[in-house]
Formats: C-alpha cells, structure tokens, sequence
C-alpha cells in the first residue's frame, strides 16, 4: 500500500478512536446505553469508567496520528491498537462466561473490539507491506 493509502487507512481509524472517544468522555450514559446497559444501572461511577475508555481512545487515536506518516511506527502502533482491543474483548468475555453480566452488553463490546481490532490489524499489516515494498 502506498504512503497515501496508509494515510487514509490511519485517518480512518484515528476516527474511530477520537468519534467513540470523545463520545465516551462527552456523553458516557449515551455509549453505556449502546452498548446495553440499561438506565437503572447506570451510575456516577460508570459513567466515570466510561470516561476513562473514551479518553484513553482518544488519546491512542492521537499517537496513531502522530506515526501516520512513518510506516514502521505506524505498523507498532497499530499493533498496540489491536493488542489493546483484544483485551479489551477479553475482559468483555470473562464476566460473559461467568454469568457476571448481561450476554447483550458484553456481545457489544466483544462485537466492538473485534471489529475495531480487525481493522487495527489490518492497518499494522499494510503498513508492514509497505516497508518492504
């Protein structure tokens, strides 16, 4: 892929990272209640956490930018992005698996991570091809 496709490809994910993030931090019941949590459970303290996520997706989304235009940091960044959303659907799964929380609100938030994480994937993997290039 060429520097500008590569370029393209980070904008993409920058704005996934700094839409859901600002969403995050702005309106925390908002993104609760899209990933299926329901309003008599929300709370002072998840809206707090919800915060939290946001502003360190926006803050990835930045340092994904800031390395747009070199392919290797680029390539590490990325893979850091993707390493991240599989955690992230990981610690979506355990309370899954234990009954510890509701199946739709996890299922949101592993669908959301393996899908940002594919794309994160994929964006290290192209700029990888384009040092070798």
């Amino acid at each position: 892929m060429k520097q500008a496709g590569l370029s393209r490809y980070a904008a993409a994910m920058l704005i996934e990272r700094v839409a859901v993030g600002g969403a995050a931090a702005v309106a925390p019941g908002a993104l609760l209640q899209a990933f299926g949590i329901d309003a008599a459970e929300d709370s002072p303290t998840l809206r707090y956490f919800a915060r939290l996520f946001g502003i360190r997706n926006a803050v990835m989304g930045v340092l994904l930018w800031q390395v747009r235009d070199n392919p290797q940091a680029l390539a590490r960044m990325a893979t850091l992005n993707a390493a991240t959303e599989a955690l992230d659907a990981v610690a979506a799964a355990v309370p899954l698996a234990t009954g510890k929380t509701k199946p739709q609100a996890a299922a949101g938030a592993i669908g959301a991570s393996i899908a940002v994480g594919a794309g994160f994937a994929g964006l290290a993997l192209a700029a990888r091809r384009s040092t070798r290039a």
